[in-house]
């Protein structure tokens, strides 16, 4: 790493005083090098724990789906940092990115389909904009009559498209969030139908085993949430959609 780190001492004589951030997105995949040991994770993650401590220029910012105490190797190095929990967007955040992402935005949504968009995405900042993109490329193929005002239907249509080319989105959450009785139990969920809530009897009826580590798995990532005693439902309708 020392060509690395020899960069860094560049940045910091080039850029003055600033502060300097250095993000690093999606870095669960590191542990994938780790476990096949083609990445030493003694010294990858060292030199992360040295910049941290010894570049106080520096800001490292790791982006992902998971916590570093959910992670074999990582916990040990990183114990000053800090965890920022990042959610759904608000209502007027999202209504804003659908109906005008930019000024003088041309594409015009109903008040029922700019509803579906919000309540089939809960926000999602990730989801909004994959669905929104979607539509543009539906409304795109249509006829000069109707390209202009999105309709339920066509949002409907890019919902399915979403899902379809959007597939690593949802991929990730099935692969590599959750284990296989994450999995069963969110396909049980999901079977029964938008918002539909499952207590904890009825996923223990028809899922083997002790669900309690599972089910505070998935409210940890908040795939599910809990509605009622012991009750739970999607938080998420596209997701839902991906597991029926």
């Amino acid at each position: 790493f020392t060509r690395f780190d020899e960069w860094l001492n560049q940045l910091e004589q080039a850029t003055g005083d600033k502060t300097l951030l250095l993000a690093l997105d999606e870095f669960v995949t590191l542990n994938e090098g780790f476990s096949d040991n083609r990445l030493q994770p003694a010294a990858i993650l060292g030199m992360f724990r040295h910049i941290i401590q010894h570049r106080p220029r520096f800001r490292l910012l790791f982006g992902g789906t998971h916590t570093f105490s959910e992670l074999q190797h990582w916990a040990s190095y990183m114990i000053n940092v800090q965890t920022v929990h990042i959610s759904y967007l608000s209502e007027n955040e999202t209504r804003q990115l659908i109906e005008q992402p930019v000024k003088y935005y041309p594409l015009r949504y109903t008040p029922e389909a700019s509803q579906r968009v919000l309540t089939t995405t809960r926000a999602h900042p990730a989801l909004v904009q994959l669905l929104c993109g979607e539509i543009v490329q539906i409304k795109n193929k249509q006829s000069v009559e109707q390209r202009l005002k999105v309709q339920v239907e066509d949002v409907e249509t890019g919902i399915a498209d979403a899902l379809k080319f959007g597939g690593f989105f949802f991929a990730d959450i099935e692969q590599n969030q959750v284990d296989d009785t994450g999995r069963a139990v969110l396909r049980f969920i999901a079977s029964q139908g938008e918002s539909a809530i499952v207590n904890e009897e009825s996923l223990s009826a028809h899922i083997p085993g002790d669900l309690k580590n599972t089910i505070a798995l998935l409210l940890q990532r908040e795939l599910i949430e809990e509605v009622e005693e012991k009750g739970y439902r999607y938080q998420v309708e596209m997701i839902r959609r991906w597991f029926v």
